[in-house]
């Protein structure tokens, strides 16, 4: 493989003949106001076959338009000003339409990186793979067998299936076959793995290493996840605002980085071993910042007891119960599936539970034992903020206490309001505001607490970054001056960077509030990193609970262990262990529910499934 890297890297060139994918060259550019502004600037690079390129920066950093040229795809109003993309040597942008239609079709496909949206919802699913199969390959490779190719079991059951009916890895799995039904040359894979769980992303990579083995395929990799990188990559191009920084093989860009800025990159990226969030130094050096200690006689915010959720005939969640402490971080961790998000609506009073109890501020819900939930405290008193009905059933008082905040705030922001009216519609909603005046001035000083500028108050959503937008979205929730702060999977899509500084901005605000924080994620180091406990779901069962650094050290429940083993530390050299397949059963019953590891530490009892 070879790359010609710009911006102080060393260009490195080797014969180019037998690259899948040349890029010379490149610089793009979009027309504003009559003139172009450059958003790619002199990007080359080669892909040899059987080989990968990862193209790794931040929001902004234009790896995902370089990407999008080996699809002859640019923006509207976007245009390449110099350079050629050649796949399988053909120039892309010098193709008439019918050929380039062919070129997308055979030579080049894509996975993308949300597999629910690019798949048609009223299709059933074997249909859309077999509408990506060309005629001359239909009668050699059938349906059954691309999704068999896929690791997909009972690929007959599954091809009957709508999209909906899947999980998100095996949704991801159906996409990927869709990109080889037409045995391409050339795989792009734009975030494949956001999203996904730490076993199914582990999965979803495993299977995409083998097929580019199998097939000899060049594959460019498009990721914000550097454990992602380290895993897959050969070879890593690292972009910032359009320009090559450095390029060089992984090992040795993981190893030995050359420049500043990719040493604080990669000082960015959590990792298992850390005991608390790292701050990066302008020289790309890392400390860790304590965890805030929580005080003994830290009051309940929250208390969760024996709660059931139910989906019709299906139960999502079944028996779980914890506590959260005013400035203490719970985490929930598991697979795709396990209960976590449901939990966290239901509290949100966006989905009523089944069964059990709920409560805000010291109400007796909760295990009363003084067990792990607890956090070594007794009952509680008694308190009347039944958290059990619907938001709208709520007292305004109450709906206050517990806010949400959102996995994308793209999504979840009014993209014809400015922000600055998303902060202040909560203000007067819950009656923090005296007058429009004043919810415009607190609007601006919540905005400045997310570490904004006020003066952003006045911008609409698409003029902000994807990190700015997550700020907007707590300082929403913000705006009620809750006791509890949900934050469901709030830096899934966000690059390493801006990552760290949302992950900054959440403990600052729990030492400075002393906000309680239910915190999801599938980012086992982001857990790591700022979670004071932890809890493991399984099905909507909790198998494991207890302080983070010992659920990390010495997990004890085979499904915890299975967890960690998935996860992907960004270190090529790092040993990469075997997900086991522990063969184990659930042996709780009765009164006889928990394993004592410390008086802290517990798990779900079980057996191994021989026994």
């Amino acid at each position: 493989m070879t790359t010609h890297a710009t911006g102080g890297a060393t260009a490195r060139t080797t014969d180019r003949g037998a690259a899948l994918v040349s890029v010379t060259g490149l610089h793009v550019a979009y027309r504003s106001g009559g003139a172009d502004v450059p958003v790619v600037h002199d990007v080359t690079l080669d892909v040899l076959p059987g080989r990968t390129l990862a193209l790794v920066g931040e929001s902004g950093s234009g790896k995902s338009t370089v990407a999008a040229t080996l699809l002859g795809h640019l923006r509207h109003g976007s245009r390449i000003t110099a350079g050629t993309v050649r796949v399988d040597g053909q120039d892309v942008f010098a193709l008439p339409a019918r050929e380039l239609r062919r070129l997308r079709g055979g030579t080049v496909a894509m996975v993308a990186q949300n597999a629910g949206h690019a798949l048609t919802p009223s299709m059933r699913v074997g249909r859309q793979v077999a509408e990506a199969l060309r005629e001359e390959d239909a009668a050699r490779h059938s349906v059954a067998d691309l999704l068999e190719q896929v690791r997909l079991p009972r690929a007959a059951d599954l091809a009957r299936r709508y999209p909906h009916e899947l999980s998100g890895g095996q949704q991801q799995r159906v996409a990927i076959a869709m990109a080889i039904a037409a045995r391409p040359r050339v795989l792009v894979l734009d975030e494949p793995t956001t999203g996904l769980d730490v076993v199914t992303q582990r999965g979803v990579l495993d299977l995409i290493g083998a097929l580019r083995d199998e097939l000899g395929l060049a594959a460019v990799l498009v990721s914000h996840d550097l454990g992602v990188v380290a895993h897959m990559a050969d070879q890593v191009t690292v972009l910032r605002a359009g320009r090559v920084v450095e390029s060089a093989p992984t090992h040795r860009l993981f190893g030995e980085p050359a420049q500043p800025y990719t040493r604080r990159l990669l000082a960015a990226v959590p990792r298992l071993a850390d005991d608390g969030l790292a701050l990066v130094g302008e020289d790309g050096t890392r400390e860790i910042r304590p965890r805030a200690v929580l005080p003994a006689d830290a009051p309940e915010a929250v208390a969760v007891r024996d709660v059931t959720i139910d989906y019709g005939a299906a139960r999502a969640v079944h028996g779980v119960s914890f506590r959260v402490r005013r400035g203490e971080i719970v985490a929930l961790v598991g697979e795709s599936g396990s209960g976590k998000s449901t939990l966290a609506w239901s509290l949100a009073g966006l989905r009523a539970p089944s069964g059990g109890t709920m409560t805000a501020a010291g109400g007796e819900a909760g295990q009363g034992d003084g067990g792990p939930s607890n956090g070594g405290q007794g009952d509680g008193g008694q308190g009347d903020g039944d958290l059990t009905a619907p938001s709208r059933r709520r007292p305004r008082d109450l709906r206050r206490k517990i806010q949400l905040v959102f996995q994308n705030a793209d999504t979840s922001l009014n993209p014809r309001r400015s922000v600055g009216d998303a902060v202040r519609r909560p203000l007067r909603v819950f009656g923090t505001a005296t007058s429009r005046a004043d919810a415009a001035v607190r609007a601006r000083r919540l905005i400045a607490d997310v570490h904004l500028p006020p003066e952003f108050a006045d911008r609409l959503p698409a003029q902000l970054s994807g990190g700015q937008r997550q700020r907007i979205g707590i300082a929403r929730a913000l705006a009620g001056e809750p006791d509890v702060l949900i934050a469901d999977e709030i830096t899934t899509a966000l690059d390493v960077s801006v990552q760290a500084e949302v992950l900054r901005l959440l403990d600052d605000l729990r030492r400075e509030r002393r906000l309680a924080c239910l915190f999801i994620s599938h980012d086992l180091a982001v857990v790591r990193g700022i979670a004071d406990r932890v809890l493991v779901l399984r099905h909507g069962v909790v198998v494991e609970e207890g302080p983070t650094d010992a659920v990390f050290t010495a997990p004890a429940h085979p499904y915890t262990r299975r967890l960690m083993a998935a996860a992907l530390e960004p270190d090529p050299e790092a040993e990469r262990p075997e997900v086991p397949e522990e063969e184990w059963q659930d042996a709780a019953s009765g009164d006889e529910v928990w394993t004592e590891i410390t008086s802290r530490h517990r798990i779900r009892r079980w057996r191994p499934a021989d026994a």
